[in-house]
């Protein structure tokens, strides 16, 4: 009976451990884009890490969130639901990207990015929020030391490089720097607020319908990070016609018929590069985590 009790302190301690470690990374991740702001080379490294970003929300949701949602909804339909589900992620933002905001907004007017990428920020936080909720409180049910523990580096290895992604994507949206704390201070409290949860509801988040929403969720989450990894954040950095242009004065002499001239992007291949990193970090991460 001793044993037992020692036993379940050493598993009470551990968990106290994994919810301040996976927020002091989540915190050191995220801080990495927060300081970068502040340096004179902060335009090229944030183009640089959205590259970098985007292969990682790539690799969230093709070697993380799709496999478990395919593995957690195998059992409840002989139908290929989480994919489906993904593409209807995918959809969702489609529409609301391209379709709702054109479509509410006065005649003859574009819409810019800068309107519709706040959403983006809201999307990935919640997505990331909830996921990391769910992490959490896996961890928080856990019984045993041993399977604590690799739970525990698991969400480790992917907390930092989240959080990191996540505080690019919410610079590249515009927002203060303020808002960018309160985002970051939101996102890596979800995991230990999970872990508490889950270690003080240990019946909760079992069973054949908790699986099923979780597998739902992490389909839909799925389709949202690829959408946005490719629509928004690599597509940024790798289209033809570079934003950071020029501008050179229309032959006439006429001042008011500036016209914006692409400039070459020396950081195209590194940027490519940046985005098979991100990509193959979390492609590496699913093969012991």
């Amino acid at each position: 009976m001793q044993y037992g009790c020692s036993a379940m302190i050493s598993l009470l301690t551990l968990k106290i451990i994994a919810a301040v470690s996976i927020f002091a990374v989540g915190i050191l991740g995220g801080l990495i884009p927060l300081l970068a702001a502040r340096g004179q080379g902060s335009r090229r490294f944030f183009s640089l890490g959205n590259a970098l970003a985007g292969g990682i929300f790539l690799g969230i949701g093709f070697t993380h969130l799709l496999p478990e949602a395919e593995e957690l909804l195998a059992d409840f339909t002989g139908y290929p639901l989480a994919p489906l589900l993904a593409a209807a992620g995918i959809a969702l933002l489609l529409w609301i990207d391209r379709v709702h905001f054109e479509s509410f907004a006065p005649a003859g007017e574009c819409v810019p990015d800068g309107r519709r990428k706040p959403l983006y920020r809201t999307v990935m936080l919640a997505a990331l929020s909830i996921h990391s909720v769910i992490t959490g409180i896996a961890l928080g049910l856990e019984p045993e030391v041993a399977a604590s523990l690799l739970v525990m580096t698991g969400i480790l290895a992917h907390k930092g490089s989240a959080a990191f992604a996540l505080m690019v994507n919410a610079h590249a949206a515009g927002l203060h720097r303020s808002q960018l704390r309160v985002t970051l201070l939101i996102f890596v409290l979800m995991t230990p607020l999970g872990i508490l949860f889950g270690t003080a509801a240990s019946g909760l988040m079992q069973g054949e319908g908790a699986e099923l929403a979780v597998g739902v969720f992490n389909a839909l989450a799925a389709g949202t990070f690829i959408y946005v990894a490719i629509m928004d954040m690599i597509d940024a950095e790798l289209k033809r016609g570079d934003d950071r242009s020029g501008r050179l004065a229309e032959s006439g002499g006429d001042a008011a018929g500036d016209l914006a001239v692409p400039v070459r992007d020396a950081d195209r291949p590194l940027k490519f590069l940046l985005v098979l990193a991100g990509l193959a970090s979390m492609a590496a991460l699913g093969i012991w985590v």
